[in-house]
């Protein structure tokens, strides 16, 4: 009964286990209600104050105007190196067969000869040529005393035809015998001809001056229209270029150029003869031509050259100096003054470029003023510059095809 009376609990202990939940539950509301205020507070503080007559507010620094220098567009046309490479070879080079067929008997050159030009090349045998001569020279006399005999007896007839003693009908048959044979002498004199210009083509020679640069037979091999020498034209050679096609500004007939070739001490100063109309579809380029004048003669046929050719744009259009071009992106832009003082920023087209200069094609005009130089690139559209320098674009300037 004791043990059982122990274990029960007490009133006053059944009592105070609700006040202990009572208070730890009001401890948590007030840590909670603190925690919120704290936080809100934080949030308050944060926030942008609301205005107030007492708060002043500094409105944010403009930016101080950039001191830059201005150059006004003009039109021009705008000279452009371009490079190209080739060779050099001959005005004319003839390879010399015989127009007759015939076996050689004499070669009077050989390689490296220079000859002027009729100098007599290589001969065939002419004897089968001047049997031809011989027999037709002798037709010929015979076809003259035939000739004359029938004009004899023409002339006789007509004397008796006039007196009634012959026909009119044997006057007129021996008037035509009288023109078959005058015919006859014609074709013989004809023939005649022939056979001599044949005996005379029998010498081969140089149709003008030159060098043999290849000799492809030998005296008792039979000869007829190929090649038996191969004949270069002597002096001023001829320079062969290959320009691609993708060259911005097209060479022209004219155009300046200077040709490097090994063993030169200086280039050769030419200009463009011909420009070829047509771009090879293989290579994609057009060929140009130019004379090569070198009293020395170090530059050869076969020879390798370079060459730098000053293009011309072929009409004007507005050009800019290279440092007033803003490249961004892929695309380019000037910064164009306006009245107000300030810089906008424009896009534009670009052209033909060099070194100093850049041809506009659209999006500016002639006249527009333009901030070059290293200001360009520290400029925002819509700033406020302050000008150090005002000059004028001129893509004249020595240098400006260099």
């Amino acid at each position: 009964m004791m043990q059982e009376k122990s274990r029960r609990p007490t009133r006053s202990a059944t009592i105070e286990r609700p006040r202990t939940h009572a208070w730890a539950l009001r401890a948590a509301l007030s840590l909670a209600t603190m925690l919120s205020l704290s936080l809100l507070g934080c949030a308050r503080s944060g926030a942008d104050p609301e205005p107030s007559d007492k708060q002043a507010y500094s409105a944010p620094l403009e930016r101080a105007p950039e001191l830059v220098e201005i150059t006004q567009i003009e039109s021009s046309t705008l000279e452009v190196p371009v490079t190209a490479s080739g060779s050099t070879q001959a005005r004319r080079v003839s390879g010399l067969g015989a127009a007759l067929s015939g076996r050689i008997v004499a070669l009077y050159v050989d390689v490296g000869d220079r000859v002027e030009a009729g100098t007599a090349l290589f001969s065939l045998d002419p004897m089968p040529y001047q049997t031809a001569l011989d027999e037709a020279s002798a037709g010929l006399a015979l076809a003259r005393a035939e000739h004359a005999n029938a004009l004899h007896d023409e002339r006789r007839v007509e004397h008796l035809a006039d007196r009634r003693a012959a026909s009119e009908a044997r006057r007129e048959q021996l008037r035509t015998a009288a023109d078959v044979a005058a015919a006859r002498v014609a074709q013989m004199e004809a023939r005649l001809a022939r056979a001599e210009n044949n005996l005379e083509r029998t010498v081969i020679r140089a149709p003008y001056a030159g060098s043999v640069v290849e000799r492809r037979a030998h005296e008792g091999e039979m000869a007829g229209p190929d090649p038996v020498v191969i004949l270069q034209e002597s002096g001023a050679l001829v320079a062969v270029l290959n320009i691609p096609e993708a060259t911005l500004v097209p060479v022209r007939v004219g155009a300046p150029l200077r040709l490097h070739a090994a063993g030169l001490s200086a280039p050769i100063e030419t200009r463009v003869d011909r420009v070829s109309q047509r771009v090879d579809p293989q290579t994609r380029t057009y060929e140009i031509r130019a004379t090569v004048e070198d009293p020395s003669g170090t530059v050869m046929a076969g020879s390798y050259v370079h060459a730098e050719i000053t293009a011309t744009t072929a009409e004007p259009r507005p050009v800019v100096a290279r440092s007033a071009l803003l490249m961004r992106d892929g695309r380019s832009y000037l910064f164009r003054l306006e009245d107000d003082g300030r810089v906008h920023r424009i896009p534009v087209r670009v052209g033909a470029v060099t070194p100093q200069w850049a041809e506009i094609l659209s999006g500016a005009n002639e006249g527009d003023r333009v901030v070059t130089g290293d200001a360009v690139g520290r400029l925002a559209d819509r700033d406020a510059v302050r000008i150090s320098r005002e000059g004028v674009a001129q893509s004249s300037t020595p240098g400006a095809a260099s």
